[in-house]
């Protein structure tokens, strides 16, 4: 079949949807399925690949998402593509967009909320509480708008019914790609930070974002850092960097942080190679790419018990899981350290659950999802006008 994807972020913005996105477009090709990839156009940024059509975009920073351009928002992009299927990834003005040229071209509409919206009314504190209802409103109309809705996790869907949406959910894990260190990287990256060979290193790998709670990792570290010789890497940037590099000098703790910076993909299995606990204390995620990526790499992970993460973590067996509290995080970390067979038994376990995140096997879930969508809107819409020559559905 062949799919568009909608989406508010691509390349070279980088955060875990991105990572997402790229996954699913390359197992759904190896499946033999045909995806074009619809994004706004970052200044100065050229595409080289042929997959990806960029539309007239506006943005304020390179560590945000860019909007749709009112000047692009009447065009259609989809004319005589012969598409089978829309797949959208934000609720912003790209999926205003995609709702538009489903509704012409009387193609489904599938949604995939990968992110929970409304705890980012903290990025426009001003708005307090009325920002968080309007995000929240804003992706309700968008589910509502769809033929399916994709979640990665049963406590998201069960968020969603919480608050009203009665499109179908389908609970699909996003896929993660096993990762593979080279040979002899815990040893060199961990050379590379002026590490002693027993010295614990705790590893975050993400966007340095607000709704990543870093300020708390911070203070939980500096509290770690009285008691045991440890240190905490943080890979990966974002609008806090700078500030958590003030915050590091104000704890006394800069010695101990280090801050490396984005780091290609394709080596970031060094990283979590070198390191001894995950420890990723966001609020916000449905899913948290990043834990599967280090528990593939056998990494034992703590985590707050919100969201996503309450349930791609499986508490006292892959890692621990607590509240959002500064003692009780800390103790967890301290509890790991404290106990290496623990962590080895945590690391082994982690390695056995991310196998439950195959990206074959996940996205042939989401084959049945995008199948179930088609079949039940076609009868809604046989009297309209299709787009161009439709394409056989495998």
């Amino acid at each position: 079949m062949k799919i568009a994807f909608f989406t508010e972020g691509y390349d070279p913005f980088v955060n875990g949807v991105v990572t997402s996105l790229k996954t699913l477009r390359r197992s759904l090709e190896a499946l033999g399925h045909e995806v074009t990839i619809f994004a706004p156009r970052y200044n100065g940024y050229e595409d080289d690949d042929p997959t990806v059509t960029r539309l007239p975009g506006l943005g304020w920073s390179k560590h945000h998402y860019r909007l749709l351009s009112p000047l692009a928002r009447n065009c259609d992009v989809l004319a005589g593509g012969g598409f089978d299927l829309i797949h959208s990834h934000h609720p912003f003005t790209m999926s205003r967009l995609a709702e538009r040229l489903a509704a012409k071209h009387g193609l489904p509409l599938v949604y995939s909320f990968h992110t929970m919206l409304h705890e980012f009314g903290q990025y426009v504190p001003v708005l307090g509480a009325a920002g968080s209802r309007w995000l929240t409103s804003l992706f309700r109309r968008h589910c509502h708008q769809a033929d399916r809705v994709v979640v990665a996790t049963r406590v998201v869907r069960d968020f969603l019914q919480g608050q009203g949406v009665t499109t179908p959910i389908a609970v699909v894990p996003e896929g993660v790609p096993p990762l593979t260190p080279a040979p002899g990287a815990r040893e060199r990256v961990r050379r590379e930070l002026g590490l002693f060979a027993g010295t614990p290193l705790l590893l975050y790998a993400g966007r340095l974002a607000r709704e990543k709670q870093l300020g708390f990792l911070m203070r939980c570290f500096s509290r770690l850092a009285r008691t045991h010789d440890v240190r905490l890497c943080l890979v990966g940037g974002g609008p806090l960097e700078q500030s958590l590099q003030a915050q590091a000098e104000r704890l006394g703790i800069s010695d101990r942080v280090a801050f490396c910076g984005w780091v290609p993909h394709e080596h970031i299995a060094d990283c979590y190679a070198a390191a001894d606990v995950f420890v990723f204390p966001s609020t916000a995620d449905a899913m948290g790419i990043a834990l599967v990526e280090a528990m593939t790499v056998g990494l034992p992970c703590v985590a707050i018990s919100k969201y996503g993460p309450s349930e791609v973590v499986i508490n006292d067996l892959t890692g621990l899981l607590t509240p959002f509290d500064e003692g009780d995080f800390h103790g967890a970390i301290q509890r790991l350290l404290d106990h290496p067979s623990l962590r080895q038994r945590m690391g082994e376990a982690a390695r056995g659950r991310a196998r439950d995140f195959d990206p074959v096997m996940t996205t042939a879930r989401l084959v049945e999802v995008y199948r179930s969508a088609i079949a039940d809107h076609a009868p809604l819409h046989s009297g309209r006008p299709g787009n161009g020559e439709r394409s056989a559905i495998p």
